[in-house]
């Protein structure tokens, strides 16, 4: 009986299969990835949906949250001349990070120390970012005396710096997918998927010299 049921236990898609529809969630933010781990995911969340993420409210609120942080450092009068400029600017610098491109690089299960007979994926990965190799440098010295001419000079060279982006970059990471047993069938899954674009974010802000 026993072997019977360890014969059963069938993995309902391969750790990598699982990592892909994760790191295109949440670093990708596209739509089509997360209904697909949502779809996967809910025979172990009673038929819920595991990710609720509404991609266009987050990206617009870090959008317009970045636009206002790095507008603070100017005048009044710039800063408010110079919205539009600013909020193209994050748009394509956002963009980069979004077209990321994902090669799993190995996967090792080991067995879980905290849950027995239980297993973990651990996997290895490499993640591309297009960056331009050379980025207009932005205003210095007092910024607050910095002219609205200058500032929007500089902004509308970046977003054309971003667009052409010409050099790739790469970075190693690591990320563990759990086991979850559910009905012989054996589920990937990471309550805390964030740590993906949190561990990329500022590999990928330092590869083109961001000083905001």
């Amino acid at each position: 009986m026993l072997g019977q049921q360890l014969i059963a236990q069938t993995e309902v898609k391969k750790p990598t299969e699982v990592f892909d529809m994760y790191f295109g969630t949440f670093v990708n933010n596209d739509d089509a990835a997360l209904n697909k781990l949502n779809d996967y995911l809910k025979p172990t969340v009673e038929g819920q949906n595991a990710y609720q993420v509404n991609f266009k409210e987050t990206s617009e609120e870090m959008l317009n949250s970045s636009v206002e942080n790095f507008l603070s450092a100017f005048s009044k009068t710039t800063a408010s001349a110079c919205k539009k400029e600013a909020k193209d600017y994050f748009t394509a610098m956002f963009g980069n990070f979004t077209k990321a491109k994902l090669a799993i690089k190995n996967v090792k299960v080991v067995p879980n120390e905290y849950i027995k007979d239980e297993k973990i994926a651990e996997i290895k990965y490499i993640v591309s970012f297009k960056v331009p190799s050379k980025l207009v440098t932005g205003p210095a010295g007092d910024l607050q005396k910095v002219k609205t001419e200058e500032l929007k000079k500089y902004l509308v060279q970046a977003v054309e710096d971003f667009k052409n982006a010409d050099k790739t970059v790469q970075i190693e990471q690591e990320f563990s997918l759990y086991e979850l047993k559910q009905e012989n069938k054996i589920y990937y899954w990471n309550g805390s998927p964030d740590q993906i674009v949190t561990n990329l974010t500022d590999f990928y802000l330092e590869s083109f010299g961001s000083n905001e």
